[in-house]
């Protein structure tokens, strides 16, 4: 296969800055669009309840969002491949923006309704802007280096937590415990504000036909263009083909079920809202630092790819049950229906300690999703199989996502939902052994080779830029 060259880097005042079709930029531009989407939103979930006084709302929200978003993961791949990347991400985007001007005018009008609408608007969004995020980083990468890529736009992501965190963490913490528990309007006006700049922002990512990996092979689309249904009827052959995903079907359900427990019934019940704001606030900044650690296990060691695999596998399984034993002491604490004045503050001398456990659980989620999303990238190279494989991590977020919070929502008590939460977080990591040891292999380039000489592949020939790029 023919080494291409990656575009030419400026050359300004003795530093060298990396082109603008650059691989790495594009992952930063990535990691930038969700920084101010998925990341804002974040900060609404984790700061718990959607920063009301109680979890109702949230749990009736997030499950009609959950649901939309379950049901449009099963298109995406399709809307990604047929539409484009760009114009994916940029509908992707503005959902979430709706869902945060959903909350804002709920602290006026009580308009639960229009909470909801929000929830469904945002779950559409969802949808695409994962399948198109997951699809792009795993795809922008060589082999070499995915795990590098997927730190890069986890870190960006994540410092979106960071910023947005710090915006509930500056308006409730003069307010003391005489907040109602509820954040106020200016944290939903900003956090919207941002939501909107980055859904824009993904219409300005470079053509991703034309990038170039930084091993000189090209991120392939197929130059042949194919109709709705054709991409539809394309994904359900990825998924026949290899049915041995399922394998990783645990890893994908448990990712976020145990959000709400840490987010509901820990952070949204044990804290008052500036504690809960200031978890926040640090652990995301704890997650940065993770994904760094997590690439030394996929990139670094001196293996192969699927002796890396089982080490890094086994680093997250080892790093959760550590976390979650520690969890389980504060759990026995956690009282529920606490006033404002009886939770726990930032100046109380539990604060640090509780604190502490919420912000590992922090550095755990990373590790997880960073460990999902790189081994996603190490089953392929191929973007139309990636974005079957980002849209089903996806689906099973959002099916496990509607079972928690209907069970919160039911009133299960928190030793349910932390156990099972626990359970599926462990069970992940022993799930894809079989993957690793018999379907994962140490390069895919072979099959990158294969494509590149069948029909639909070409390489060699003009690129040929979807309609919505073309319009971009």
């Amino acid at each position: 296969m023919k080494r291409l060259q990656l575009p030419k880097p400026y050359h300004i005042r003795g530093f060298k800055i990396w082109a603008y079709g650059h691989p790495r930029v594009q992952a930063i531009m990535l990691g930038c669009v969700l920084f101010m989407t998925v990341g804002m939103f974040n900060v609404i979930t984790f700061i718990g309840g959607a920063g009301q006084q109680s979890a109702w709302l949230s749990d009736i929200s997030n499950i009609a969002l959950y649901s939309v978003f379950s049901a449009f993961c099963f298109v995406a791949p399709a809307c990604l491949n047929y539409f484009g990347l760009r114009a994916t991400l940029c509908a992707g985007g503005i959902g979430y923006a709706g869902y945060a001007a959903s909350l804002w005018c709920f602290n006026h009008t009580g308009n639960v309704p229009f909470v909801i609408f929000g929830g469904c608007w945002c779950g559409f969004s969802a949808a695409l802007l994962w399948c198109a995020e997951g699809t792009a980083i795993t795809s922008f990468a060589s082999e070499n280096k995915k795990g590098l890529y997927v730190s890069i736009f986890w870190s960006i992501f994540q410092f979106g937590v960071v910023i947005g965190a710090s915006i509930p963490v500056a308006q409730n913490w003069n307010a003391g415990t005489n907040n109602n528990s509820r954040v106020g309007d200016g944290t939903y006006i900003g956090l919207f504000i941002l939501m909107l700049i980055g859904s824009c922002l993904g219409l300005v990512l470079y053509p991703w036909q034309k990038i170039i990996r930084e091993d000189g092979s090209r991120v392939m689309l197929e130059v042949n263009k194919k109709t709705f249904l054709e991409e539809l009827v394309t994904s359900w052959e990825v998924c026949k083909r290899n049915w041995w995903i399922l394998f990783f079907w645990p890893m994908c359900w448990a990712v976020n079920y145990y959000n709400i427990y840490q987010s509901n019934d820990f952070n949204g019940v044990y804290f008052t809202v500036r504690g809960r704001a200031l978890n926040t606030f640090i652990s995301g900044a704890v997650q940065i630092p993770s994904a760094w650690i997590l690439n030394l296990f996929t990139d670094k060691l001196p293996f192969g790819r699927r002796k890396r695999a089982f080490v890094a596998v086994i680093y997250v399984f080892v790093a959760i049950n550590a976390v979650w034993i520690a969890g389980y002491f504060t759990m026995k604490k956690t009282v529920f229906g606490l006033s404002e004045e009886e939770r726990v503050d930032v100046f109380d001398s539990g604060y640090p300690g509780a604190c502490a456990v919420y912000v590992l659980y922090g550095f755990t989620d990373a590790t997880y999703n960073c460990y999902a999303y790189w081994f996603i990238g190490a089953l392929s190279n191929r973007p139309e199989e990636l974005s079957v494989y980002a849209s089903m991590f996806r689906l099973l977020n959002a099916l496990c996502q509607i079972c928690a919070f209907s069970l919160n929502l039911n009133g299960y008590s928190k030793e349910f939902m932390f156990g099972s939460s626990w359970a599926f977080v462990a069970a992940g990591p022993v799930f894809v052994l079989p993957i690793i040891k018999y379907w994962l292999k140490d390069t895919n380039m072979g099959e990158s080779i294969e494509a590149i000489e069948g029909s639909a592949f070409q390489v060699e020939q003009p690129i040929v830029e979807t309609q919505s790029e073309k319009r971009s």
